[in-house]
């Protein structure tokens, strides 16, 4: 319980930081040295690597307690601009994925409206995904919007897990 009210502050906190942020510039695309800057502005800790395959940016960050990953696909120039952001974090189970894991998170995808839970079978883990799309344009602001919620988007999933089955 600790960890899930740590995680809703840190995710409250990220909430009020990024609406004070304001930049007019439209962004279509976002290369490495932006994804680390806005995730470095929304206090998520990240170091920055490129994909071995298509040397597009992957990052890996912290938000509070809980590690994630960004992946930036749909990307092209040079330097690399990506159109679409894909954040994702998984957590083990410390055993075998059982049907009840797979009620919660259906659970958690009818009830949220972003992100979405899954369960890798075989691995023994659950995770939860966000994905932003920048494709058509979106101000700065809104980008700083969207990655502050992904913090609020791992509370919720977490907070699905600690609630267990729902009781309905």
């Amino acid at each position: 319980m600790k960890h899930f009210l740590a995680a809703i502050a840190f995710g409250m906190a990220l909430a009020g930081g990024a609406g004070a942020q304001s930049g007019s510039a439209t962004l279509s695309g976002v290369t490495a040295d932006q994804l680390e800057s806005v995730l470095a502005e929304a206090g998520l800790s990240p170091d920055m690597m490129a994909d071995s395959a298509t040397g597009a940016p992957v990052a890996q960050g912290k938000a509070g307690q809980f590690g994630f990953y960004v992946r930036a696909l749909s990307c092209s120039g040079s330097p690399k601009a990506c159109e679409t952001l894909v954040f994702f974090a998984n957590f083990k189970l410390g055993r075998d994925a059982a049907e009840s894991d797979y009620r919660i998170v259906n659970s958690f995808n009818d009830s949220q409206v972003f992100g979405r839970a899954y369960v890798l079978p075989g691995t023994n883990e659950v995770g939860v995904d966000y994905v932003i799309e920048l494709n058509g344009g979106v101000t700065e602001e809104h980008l700083s919007q969207n990655i502050a919620r992904w913090a609020d988007v791992i509370s919720a999933f977490v907070s699905k897990f600690q609630d267990g089955e729902p009781t309905s």
